[in-house]
């Protein structure tokens, strides 16, 4: 459904081209759904477990520090998120190219998707140590959890596409390449997108672990734990810093938000204009 704003004084008006009559939605509410709300959540559960409701003043100087953390843990995200859709965009196509390559790859990565893969983490954390590349293991894992929503969102895309339109680019003479720029790819977009929203779902999820490097692999002097928002909250749940572990996690969910208000929201409205009815 394709939503524009109308701005008013005090209100956001949004229409849909479906028919639906505009409906006013104060601009408040419009923020409050996705931040308000988590927070509050975030600030009850935190005082239900610790007793802190809001945070000493004496922690006022860690602000820097958790910022820096939360810079390092989004590089970490935006890399591995990159490489899924290098990675997850080609196989989806690969598996939808013929019925044979279907049957074979579809469960191949189902498997791999279904697998705990912090139950082989202790082996990869090793593999990248002997190499000498830490921030190699905790990207990979990211990357591990992120390429199979891209891949079968990719996969779901291309069912939705009508065989006419497919035929279009062998009907005007485009090569492989203009057919795959100009058709294809708009006409994945919209579910890249959602497999990318998916995706970086799982990425917010196991970045919290994947930066404990030392939980997993505790008998290698070299796996310390990598600068991160993740290893943060891991240590001082662990080491009992109960403010500190709260103005962590209160920063995670405001910027998860603040993702999903100002990047999401507008790429899923653009998205509405790719769509097949």
């Amino acid at each position: 459904m394709s939503l524009r704003p109308l701005r008013k004084k005090h209100h956001v008006l949004y229409y849909s081209h479906h028919g639906r009559p505009p409906r006013p939605v104060h601009i408040v509410h419009r923020f409050a759904m996705p931040i308000v709300v988590p927070l509050l959540l975030v600030l009850g559960s935190a005082f239900i477990a610790t007793g802190y409701f809001v945070v000493p003043s004496s922690y006022a100087a860690e602000g820097a520090r958790l910022l820096a953390a939360l810079g390092a843990s989004l590089l970490r995200l935006l890399i591995a998120f990159v490489l899924s859709l290098l990675v997850g965009i080609p196989l989806g196509l690969w598996a939808e190219r013929s019925r044979r390559a279907e049957s074979i790859l579809l469960p191949v990565f189902d498997v791999l998707e279904s697998m705990p893969v912090l139950a082989f983490f202790p082996v990869i954390i090793l593999f990248f140590l002997h190499a000498g590349l830490l921030e190699g293991a905790a990207i990979f894992i990211i990357f591990f959890s992120m390429v199979w929503s891209i891949a079968f969102s990719v996969v779901g895309g291309l069912k939705q596409i009508p065989a006419d339109v497919k035929a279009v680019g062998k009907i005007f003479g485009l090569t492989r390449w203009q057919r795959f720029r100009e058709i294809l790819l708009p006409a994945l977009f919209p579910a890249t997108l959602t497999g990318s929203i998916l995706a970086l779902a799982a990425g917010w999820n196991i970045v919290i672990v994947s930066e404990a490097l030392h939980a997993y692999s505790p008998h290698a002097a070299q796996a310390h734990d990598l600068f991160g928002l993740g290893s943060i909250i891991v240590a001082a749940s662990v080491g009992g810093q109960n403010a500190l572990l709260v103005s962590a996690m209160l920063l995670l969910v405001i910027t998860i938000a603040l993702v999903n208000l100002f990047i999401w929201q507008p790429l899923l409205a653009h998205a509405e204009r790719f769509k097949f009815e």
